[in-house]
This record gives C-alpha cells, sequence and structure tokens, in this order.
C-alpha cells in the first residue's frame, strides 16, 4: 500500500516538475536574449523625481518628433540587475473624444520583441521612450493603459496588477516639462 502511495504521489508531481522546468527553460531564453543596458546606455531622469519601487512607471514627458508622438516614462530601478519591459498592447486614449494611438515601439533601436535588462542603476530613475502616431492638435488629456498583448515577453515571475499606467494627464503640461527639462540634451 505504501508502494502504491509513493507512486501515485510521485506521478502526481511529474507534471508540475515539468511544467516548473520550462518556466525555468523559458526564463533563461528570454534573459539570454535580452537587451542588456547599464549606465552608460540610458538617460537618468531629473533628481527631483520621485523614486518609488511601489509605483515605479511614470509619465515624465511628451514631445513630437516628425510624424509621431514620444511619450517619456521614468521608471524607478530597484535592483542591480533588473528586467523592464513596456507591452506591446500599450495606448493612449484621448479623455475628449477617444482616439486610441496605440505604442509603435522604443525610440531606441531596442526591440520590443525582446526584454530589456538593466544592470548597474539601482536606486535611480532612468528614462525609456515609447513611439506613437502623432497625436492629433486638440489632445489636451490622455490615459495610458498597458493591457497586455499576447506577444509579450516577459519572464514568468512578472506580475501584473493594473493594466493603467497613468490617468488624465495633460499633455500641455507635459510638453512644457519635455521643454523645460532638456531631456536628451
Amino acid at each position: 500500500m505504501k508502494k502504491l502511495r509513493l507512486l501515485l504521489a510521485i506521478m502526481m508531481l511529474v507534471p508540475f516538475a515539468l511544467r516548473a522546468q520550462q518556466f525555468n527553460e523559458y526564463d533563461r531564453k528570454v534573459f539570454n536574449e535580452g537587451q542588456v543596458l547599464t549606465k552608460n546606455d540610458v538617460v537618468f531622469a531629473a533628481q527631483e523625481t520621485e523614486w518609488n519601487p511601489n509605483n515605479p512607471i511614470k509619465v515624465y514627458c511628451i514631445h513630437d518628433e516628425g510624424d509621431e508622438t514620444i511619450v517619456t516614462f521614468s521608471y524607478s530601478i530597484y535592483f542591480d540587475s533588473q528586467w523592464v519591459t513596456f507591452s506591446k498592447g500599450l495606448y493612449v486614449e484621448d479623455e475628449d473624444s477617444g482616439d486610441v494611438y496605440k505604442v509603435r515601439g522604443y525610440t531606441d533601436s531596442l526591440s520590443m520583441d525582446r526584454l530589456l535588462i538593466v544592470k548597474g542603476c539601482n536606486g535611480k530613475n532612468i528614462l525609456v521612450s515609447l513611439r506613437f502616431p502623432k497625436f492629433k492638435r486638440n489632445v489636451k488629456t490622455i490615459s495610458i493603459y498597458s493591457p497586455g498583448h499576447k506577444d509579450d515577453i516577459t519572464p514568468s515571475n512578472s506580475r501584473r496588477d493594473n493594466d493603467t499606467l497613468a490617468y488624465k494627464v495633460s499633455v500641455k503640461k507635459l510638453c512644457k516639462l519635455y521643454k523645460k527639462r532638456n531631456v536628451y540634451e
């Protein structure tokens, strides 16, 4: 009887062990193919920017560049090596008209098909800029949503508590902040 119970217990644990192994293999693959960024590869937010590991992502500024609108986020880094990713499903919604602007990608040569791994920036706020179709002139207030996407690259320990990055943000105010902060100069 004891042998039968042991055999049943082992048979029940095997699928869980295989599943755990798959997560480990997936995580290894995701990290091995990731885009590593160091202090030399990132731009830091202005010193007065609040560092907040409980709410690490904040809209930092907005500006137009050609036929696109660039939304820059401040991202609080709290580990020496930390993954940072934005969803391919991220979008901006005009609060007045309901127009939706879907993310096109990062502004740098970074790919949304690979994980970003930031190293050596713990305790700092880095800037991450995303490209969107150019907002219409009359866009005054936006909300930013990140509901996830089936093709998102995230490690198995990724957590999504909330799909809203910002509610009712003033475009005019954030454009002024871009000019004031000289973000990339």
